[in-house]
């Protein structure tokens, strides 16, 4: 005798509703999707601004906004007299030595300006950021001298070598008289 197992019986409308409700699309993600999306406008938008520094309210918050610049440029000065040393001892290849020093400048000169749009709030301000501009200047230039012999394949001029020291000097005696 041959038994026949019944197969249980499919209720093809469940199926159908429940694949439906599956289906539809819920407000809140459309809702969670527009905020991640206004989110990242907002955040690329506020920082393509060149210049997001306003004014410092007293001499303390100038100084302070002057020393942690200097700290930073002294950290890009390190690595381009780092760099431009590595690359006269042949232990660095020209094209990443070229880039390092590169963006050792870029750096240079994006903290220059940056500080540059910090509105001094007293005249005594006014000489703390000449000093500090001056330093910049200089630094700048012999970070510009390092990726210029670099990118033409040039040994860098010890003259430029002793200036990045000497530019990595006033900014440390900067950040001590400072701070």
């Amino acid at each position: 005798m041959r038994r026949c197992a019944m197969a249980p019986q499919v209720d093809v409308q469940a199926i159908d509703a429940r694949s439906q409700v599956a289906h539809t699309r819920r407000p809140g993600r459309a809702v969670i999707a527009g905020l991640c999306v206004l989110a990242g406008v907002f955040i690329l938008a506020t920082r393509m601004v060149p210049h997001p520094v306003g004014a410092a309210r007293s001499s303390g918050k100038f100084q302070g906004k002057a020393v942690t610049t200097a700290r930073s440029a002294l950290s890009e000065v390190n690595t381009s007299a780092l760099i431009a040393r590595t690359y006269n001892d042949g232990g660095a290849f020209g094209p990443y030595a070229g880039l390092v020093a590169g963006d050792a400048e870029d750096a240079v000169g994006g903290l220059q300006s940056t500080f540059d749009s910090i509105q001094p709030p007293n005249p005594a301000s006014d000489d703390l950021a000449d000093e500090l501009n001056a330093i910049l200047t200089d630094a700048a230039d012999h970070a510009r001298s390092v990726r210029i012999a670099i990118r033409r394949s040039a040994s860098i001029d010890e003259t430029d070598l002793r200036g990045l020291a000497h530019d990595a000097n006033k900014l440390d005696d900067f950040i001590d008289k400072h701070s």
